[in-house]
């Protein structure tokens, strides 16, 4: 897993990414005159840099659209729509200018407004710069990699299919939570690509303790392809109209349709050499998976440059939006005693929500968190049991489950229940080639203060 070791920079900043938006569905309310509903979704967008949605906020407030006229902020709105060239911008800025009762104050505003949102600081802070990405799937060294299993009828009838697979690695070089995100013919190929992901082992890499960490979001793209022929041709054909209809979607602004088609981009199943480009108009469009993708790809460098602040940036988005892997590694981050952002408390709201989702890997730290926290607000032993067995539901031996199983059992008062799943798991990190250090230290201090205590 990777662990990001810089400064939140924008955490702290009055963002509203409370609510999920994509600008078709903004716009519509703004034309329903919906404006309450609208207001808070096209702030969200204006934030994030959607020039559109920077251009209608500053009408709701150059025209009393839902909410109380303020020709300062319509001023401050309609200067940074301006300087990125809406067309419709400068008109407006000139019929504003002698309506705000101070320059010198709408000025104030923009300068705010645009040191939070404007070009240069969305560059700065958020906007990746796009290098090559190169078609690797995993950093993980494959043990079991099999092809999928493909019906015998499949080459008889001439069948032709794609499908992208997003697939998770454990810490012990399984495959979990794979996902097809695209195909063609939809779902041809699902059921065989599925079972062949889910039966892919790897020796997943180290961090530099020697733990193995998890990597999330891998990718790998499956053709079936037969010679050419009448079926073929039309297979093309039909694959070209699917993919025509997907970048008419992307560019009428549909976020879900501006995230598929940069995996496609990315996978190559289209020739595009704009994957990127169409990451961030999702993110900008308020899609969390897509700003996931581009935290992944600040952190990696494969597809952008690596500039972790602004990778930290966007899963903070990301996570108060609702996304689990985004609130897991952003609450990695908040609970990095080296960061200058450390702050434990937030880092438990983002694993709880992450943990709701039952997502395992923040079901693991937060009941370690609960269990072993040295802040009395936060350290809760039972809630930590709790958690740490839905956890087992999933993987009934996991060593850091057994392990804050022991300390939680052990702050209870049951010494001699909880150094027995100490040493389970103790045990279970052997079997599974993991770095047993950590846990032999952790059931040694525990020994090591019950002997002192009697």
């Amino acid at each position: 897993m990777v662990r990001l070791q810089y400064s939140v920079m924008l955490l702290l900043l009055a963002f509203c990414w409370q609510a999920k938006a994509d600008f078709p569905t903004a716009k519509a309310l703004f034309e329903q005159q919906e404006y309450a509903l609208a207001k808070p979704q096209l702030e969200t967008l204006a934030e994030l840099g959607h020039l559109e949605a920077q251009f209608l906020l500053s009408r709701m407030y150059a025209e009393g659209l839902g909410v109380d006229p303020d020709m300062n902020l319509a001023y401050a709105w309609t200067l940074i729509a301006r300087e990125r060239n809406h067309p419709l911008a400068d008109k407006q800025y000139r019929q504003l200018r002698t309506k705000v009762s101070s320059r010198l104050e709408g000025k104030e505003v923009f300068n705010s407004l645009n040191n939070q949102f404007g070009k240069a600081a969305l560059q700065g802070n958020l906007y990746p710069t796009a290098n090559r990405y190169v078609a690797t799937d995993v950093r993980a060294k494959p043990i079991n990699k099999i092809e999928p299993s493909y019906p015998s009828y499949f080459e008889r009838a001439g069948v032709s299919a794609w499908a992208v697979v997003h697939y998770d690695i454990t810490e012990d070089g399984k495959t979990e939570n794979a996902k097809v995100v695209a195909s063609f013919p939809v779902d041809a190929i699902t059921e065989y690509v599925l079972e062949a992901v889910q039966n892919w082992r790897f020796e997943p890499p180290k961090d530099l303790y020697g733990d193995p960490m998890r990597l999330e979001m891998q990718s790998h793209t499956f053709q079936v392809k037969t010679a050419a022929s009448t079926k073929s041709r039309k297979f093309d054909r039909d694959n070209q109209e699917y993919l025509d209809a997907i970048l008419d979607a992307a560019k009428a602004e549909s976020a879900k349709y501006q995230y598929l088609y940069a995996v496609l981009a990315e996978s190559r199943i289209v020739s595009a050499p704009d994957a990127l480009h169409w990451y961030l108009q999702a993110a900008i469009n308020g899609y969390p998976q897509a700003q996931y993708r581009l935290a992944q790809c600040l952190v990696t460098g494969n597809g952008c440059d690596r500039d972790q602040s602004k990778a930290v940036n966007w899963l903070a988005i990301s996570a108060d939006s609702g996304d689990a892997k985004a609130a897991y590694l952003l609450a990695q981050e908040l609970l990095d005693s080296n960061n200058v952002n450390y702050d434990p408390r937030k880092a438990a709201g983002y694993l709880e929500v992450a943990a709701l989702q039952e997502y395992m890997p923040a079901i693991t730290e937060y009941a370690s968190l609960l269990a072993m926290s040295d802040d009395p607000t936060l350290r809760d032993p039972q809630k930590a049991i709790r958690l740490a067995e839905q956890g087992r539901t999933i993987d009934a031996n996991n060593p850091n489950l057994l392990s804050t199983l022991g300390v939680a059992f052990i702050e209870l008062g049951q010494q001699g229940r909880g150094e027995s799943m100490l040493r389970q798991a103790v045990e279970e990190a052997r079997k599974r080639n993991w770095t047993i250090e950590n846990f032999e230290d952790l059931l040694a201090d525990y020994q090591m203060a019950a002997t002192d205590a009697n």
